[in-house]
């Protein structure tokens, strides 16, 4: 019995064993996954690599040019030379003409394949296909060329293994490009030769192809010169989240703090402009007022409290302080900081959300952020005279309203969908204007950081707001999205949890 036990014992390390050694492979890959890359980073990128592509295609021009001049020489006038030496060292002098005929030819296509790199990088095709032109430029200075042409000759080369290292430092980017540029003669080198037979040189064995010393030069400066590149890359990502980080705090002060300061300023010149009291020059102000602006001096304190709280800690997003939350009071206040430009847009505001509604379970002061960003975009960009219509309704676990229905469209099932997977209640909240709308393509990119490119023209001065109301929301467990057509108005919507002792 005894012996039974432990030879069951035995058998289990084997898929145990199995499934340790799966899970370290895939973590050890999931290491080298490369994060999704910003648009800002991935202009730079093209920007940097069109420049640096440009430069490596002057300088291997010209020194391609100065090495076809004194190879072609060499071969030309030193060919009597060259006969004797081969004769002597590889028993065949025949391979020094087949060497003349292979220089000229190969020095030829490379500089014209240079040259015509070099062209095609002025052409709006070579600024779209700059990956070709790479590849073009790398295979003509890395001896694949050259190996592929003197295959016709019956000489064998070996990879130049310094053109990798050039390449590397002077275009330090999309490590990938270098992967296939230099694993193309490479494996001509390893596996083409053999297969065709090109392993020798003349007669003798004085020539050896295969030697423990350059297989190690270039196993050991191909993945050298491809590490440098991929950490480059890795470094300059990193500056750029850490520069759009610091973009982001920054429009954070200046637009978050811009509607308060904006409604306390208007509150201010409305007292200036009232009639002085005889010659005291005195102004009597209502309590109500001292209130309103006590309040937004306080919006403003805890608004730069929290900012400067996410911007120096060092946990990455949101910092919450969720506490009950009455819908209405708080969107009464973001309403009054934007008033004037309410007026000054002539809006027609529908304010459904009433204070019978449930409370939230949110951050006051970053709910107060995707409020003011929602209706400040409704209002800059669109037109005077739209209507603005602010709602909000109870999604109950499991339950399909009417009203969400017709509001929602196809974006319903999938917030029903969310309900019934989280099992808790929670506050739909709707941002709606009948203006201008937004194109599909547009709706899908809204919420991200910085998009630029050729996109960027279709969505002025959005992108930052709506990628903080993003996080913000996320940051509380619910979802926003946007229903748009162009014509037709936008509505924009998110969810918030309800705060638990609420029915």
């Amino acid at each position: 019995m005894r012996w039974s036990i432990r030879s069951g014992q035995q058998l289990n390390p084997i898929p145990a064993g199995w499934r340790w050694l799966k899970c370290r492979v895939e973590r050890f890959i999931t290491r080298f996954k490369s994060c999704p890359e910003s648009t800002d980073y991935l202009i730079w990128r093209q920007q940097f690599f069109l420049k640096r592509l440009r430069l490596g295609l002057r300088l291997g021009t010209f020194w391609s040019l100065i090495a076809a001049i004194t190879g072609t020489y060499y071969v030309l006038v030193d060919i009597e030379e060259l006969r004797a030496n081969f004769l002597r060292f590889f028993g065949d002098a025949s391979i020094a003409d087949s060497l003349q005929r292979a220089t000229i030819v190969y020095n030829s296509v490379a500089l014209t394949l240079l040259i015509l790199c070099l062209i095609g990088w002025r052409t709006a095709w070579g600024k779209r296909h700059p990956a070709l032109l790479f590849l073009g430029f790398a295979c003509s200075l890395n001896e694949f060329l050259g190996q592929v042409i003197t295959t016709f000759f019956h000489i064998p080369i070996t990879p130049d293994t310094l053109i990798f290292l050039a390449i590397a430092i002077l275009i330090p980017v999309r490590w990938r490009l270098h992967l296939i540029a230099q694993a193309l003669p490479i494996v001509y080198y390893a596996m083409v030769y053999p297969i065709i037979g090109l392993t020798t040189l003349g007669t003798t064995d004085t020539f050896k192809l295969y030697t423990g010393e350059t297989i190690i030069e270039i196993a050991w400066v191909s993945s050298v010169s491809i590490l440098a590149v991929y950490l480059y890359e890795r470094l300059k990502r990193s500056e750029f989240e850490a520069h759009r980080q610091l973009k982001v705090f920054l429009h954070s002060v200046s637009h978050d703090l811009q509607t308060p300061v904006v409604g306390t300023s208007i509150v201010l010149k409305s007292l200036l402009d009232q009639p002085v009291n005889g010659c005291n020059d005195e102004i009597r102000v209502k309590r109500s007022v001292i209130e309103q602006l006590l309040q937004g001096s306080d919006r403003q304190l805890n608004l730069i409290n929290s900012l400067v709280e996410s911007h120096t800690t060092e946990i990455q997003g949101i910092i919450l302080h969720c506490e009950p939350v009455q819908l209405k009071s708080l969107i009464d206040s973001v309403l009054i900081d934007l008033q004037h430009s309410l007026v000054k847009k002539r809006v027609q505001l529908v304010n459904h959300v009433t204070s019978e509604l449930p409370l939230v379970n949110a951050d006051a002061n970053q709910l107060w952020r995707v409020f003011s960003n929602l209706i400040g975009n409704a209002l800059k960009h669109n037109p005077h005279d739209i209507q603005l219509t602010l709602d909000a309704i109870v999604l109950k676990p499991g339950q399909r309203s009417e009203w969400v229905d017709r509001w929602m469209g196809e974006r319903t099932g999938r917030i029903s969908q969310i309900q019934q997977c989280s099992n808790i209640s929670m506050l739909l909240c709707i941002v709606q204007d009948n203006g201008i709308g937004i194109v599909t393509e547009q709706c899908q990119r809204l919420f991200e950081l910085y998009t630029r490119g050729n996109r960027a023209r279709y969505m002025p001065g959005l992108g930052l707001g709506l990628y903080l109301c993003q996080q913000i929301i996320s940051a509380h467990g619910g979802e926003i999205g946007v229903n748009s057509h162009p014509g037709k108005g936008s509505m924009f919507w998110f969810t918030l949890p309800l705060y638990p002792t609420c029915p």
